[in-house]
């Protein structure tokens, strides 16, 4: 078991906004580290063209840098990578003649004057021994370009990674439970005593929102569920109260608004349905409150969670369904049939016989023969089975009724198990069951 804040979602936020941060400011860090060192080998003003092109918007001091600079080339001896200027007719590190220089006057000529234009020397027209200094390569430019285009278009990408990946709410349902009223509605004595002992231990102060968490993944549906009980001391028994779940970037939020109360004897049970676990957010009297939050291996709720009863022994079971009705049809051919009869279980010892000889039936994936060639298959005899959690006569059909197909094919039985929603919802039946259900009639 795990208590604490949501650290993993704040984690991650934590980490999605530095590296925003980090994107968005290497560019101007890299153009002022670039320009600075750049002006500085060139004999320019470094610090003023630095803040130049840091400060000025959309890089338009960079560009007027990288404008200007082309008048101070940077340039290096050929023979010891000495940095030199454009004036220099030899390198004054090694010596070695970088230009023609005038005899009269020692100023520097180009290789085709004949003239001196300073002191008006007649040049001898030869460049023995001349090496002219050569450009420095300049690899930072390439690499301030690369983080000037890839920085944005990085910014871009995770954005739309964020919207694309961004968890979408589910649906939750709540109950307001005294202390008294939970142990009554809590069907597991172990459950009802892990709860009082969590709620002994806890501070109990007014600031914070205590709950604890259990996931069960999604077998019957695509959504997983999760169950919340909230402890949160101050707010129980709240007159009005705003409750939802919130779409959030990695995970979502169920966000439960109270008023403050002064009221500590009330419990909430959240039921929230989604494919990731969510966060809680708790507002009390209009004031946030620190979640911390303890992961269980059992549903501490009063909501009913319908076991399977094939991996439990009779003495175990907290409950079972009100009423399993069985209903035989027979074949009237081309896919049809016809009740013949229909018999109503309600004996404890039979429910169970049933429910566990259904949740032990094989479930049958994908790849299996049985979904290749389902137009050939004639399920319009055999059984159908109606299990009612909650026996409602004035309706055909509720949220708490499944009804399940039985039938055999080339010797073999298999069941339809429809509180299965997506899909993959074959079973392969033990042989005696198709027997069992016979038995009922008897």
């Amino acid at each position: 078991m795990t208590m604490g804040l949501d650290w993993p979602a704040m984690l991650q936020s934590i980490l999605l906004l530095g590296l925003m941060a980090v994107l968005v400011l290497s560019i101007p860090m890299f153009v002022g580290v670039y320009v600075y060192y750049d002006a500085k080998r060139r004999g320019m003003n470094a610090a003023a063209w630095t803040l130049a092109a840091v400060l000025a918007p959309a890089l338009a001091g960079f560009i007027i840098y990288l404008l200007v600079r082309t008048g101070r080339p940077d340039l290096i001896c050929p023979q010891c990578g000495g940095q030199v200027a454009e004036r220099y007719t030899v390198c004054p590190r090694c010596g070695a003649k970088l230009r023609r220089a005038c005899p009269g006057c020692a100023a520097p000529a180009e290789q085709d004057w004949k003239v001196c234009p300073h002191c008006a020397v007649p040049l001898d027209g030869t460049g023995e021994g001349v090496t002219p200094p050569v450009r420095r390569k300049d690899r930072g430019l390439k690499r301030v370009l690369v983080v000037v285009v890839a920085a944005p278009v990085l910014m871009v990408a995770i954005a739309v990674g964020c919207y694309m990946a961004q968890s979408k709410g589910g649906s939750a349902s709540i109950q307001k439970v005294t202390l008294d009223e939970y142990d009554q509605l809590q069907p597991s004595e172990t459950v009802r005593g892990s709860v009082h002992r969590w709620l002994d231990g806890l501070e109990g102060r007014t600031d914070r929102a205590y709950a604890l968490r259990y996931d069960l993944p999604g077998e019957y549906e695509y959504e997983n569920k999760h169950y919340f009980l909230i402890y949160v001391p101050g707010g129980g028994n709240s007159a009005s109260s705003s409750f939802g779940v919130a779409s959030g970037l990695f995970a979502p939020a169920v966000e439960l608004e109270l008023e403050e109360t002064g009221d500590s004897g009330s419990l909430f049970c959240v039921m929230a349905t989604s494919e990731k676990a969510p966060g809680l957010r708790v507002t009390l009297g209009g004031k946030r409150l620190r979640c911390e939050v303890r992961e269980v291996d059992y549903n501490p709720t009063t909501f009913l969670i319908y076991p399977d009863y094939s991996q439990l022994q009779r003495d175990e079971v907290l409950f079972l369904p009100e009423r399993i009705t069985v209903i035989k049809l027979e074949s009237t051919g081309k896919g049809s049939g016809k009740v013949v009869d229909s018999t109503g279980v309600t004996d404890e010892d039979t429910l169970y016989q049933l429910m566990a000889a259904i949740d032990g039936g094989e479930r049958l994936g994908w790849e299996d023969a049985i979904y290749q060639d389902m137009s050939g298959l004639d399920m319009s005899g055999g059984f159908q089975v109606v299990i009612e959690y909650q026996v409602r006569e004035q309706y055909l059909s509720h949220d708490a009724m499944a009804r399940l197909d039985v039938f055999e094919a080339d010797g073999v039985c298999y069941l339809v198990d429809r509180r299965i929603n997506h899909g993959d919802n074959f079973r392969r039946m033990d042989g005696d069951f198709y027997g069992l259900l016979e038995s009922l009639f008897v």
